[in-house]
């Protein structure tokens, strides 16, 4: 028996109550992508406030430039990790549609999220010369896997949110 409690598109059942939509997928990368890069720009304005002072200049201007040269190519890199992410992502939600607990997902997706940026910075790094020892030591990797964690959770978060607020609004 099919249950239509919690989607529009019915795809929810029983026996798949954590099931979800392509419209749903793609929502929740994209909620995932936007939560990123406004974390990525309170980091650099922490950073333009940081590296302010002499011989910089004033903060305001080292946010400006923190900003004009970190956010379009910050942007360039969390949009290629949220695409090349997604079919893995795509199939770790699938197999976790049979799960009701929703702690889980939160869970699974946070560890997912800092595990592939954690993948993603050291091959970089590694392309371009760097060790792989010494690129998994680094602590800006420690950073990097936390914010990602916790924007890859938000994200799926907010979308399980709105699936739920447009299914009680949905016509039965």
């Amino acid at each position: 028996m099919s249950l239509r409690t919690e989607s529009p598109t019915g795809i929810r059942t029983e026996q798949r109550p954590m099931a979800f939509s392509r419209r749903e997928f793609w929502r929740g990368v994209r909620a995932a992508w936007g939560s990123a890069m406004i974390l990525l720009t309170g980091a650099l304005v922490y950073a333009g406030v940081v590296s302010s002072g002499p011989p910089w200049g004033p903060p305001h201007s080292m946010i400006i430039i923190s900003l004009l040269y970190g956010l379009p190519l910050g942007a360039f890199a969390i949009t290629v990790a949220s695409l090349a992410g997604a079919p893995l992502a795509w199939l770790i939600g699938a197999f976790l549609a049979r799960v009701r607990r929703v702690w889980i997902h939160l869970t699974v997706f946070a560890v997912y999220g800092a595990l592939w940026t954690v993948a993603l910075s050291v091959a970089y790094l590694a392309f371009f010369g760097t060790p792989i020892s010494t690129a998994l030591t680094s602590p800006y990797l420690a950073v990097i896997a936390v914010g990602s964690a916790l924007v890859v959770a938000a994200g799926w978060g907010w979308t399980v949110r709105q699936s739920r607020r447009e299914a009680e609004f949905a016509p039965r």
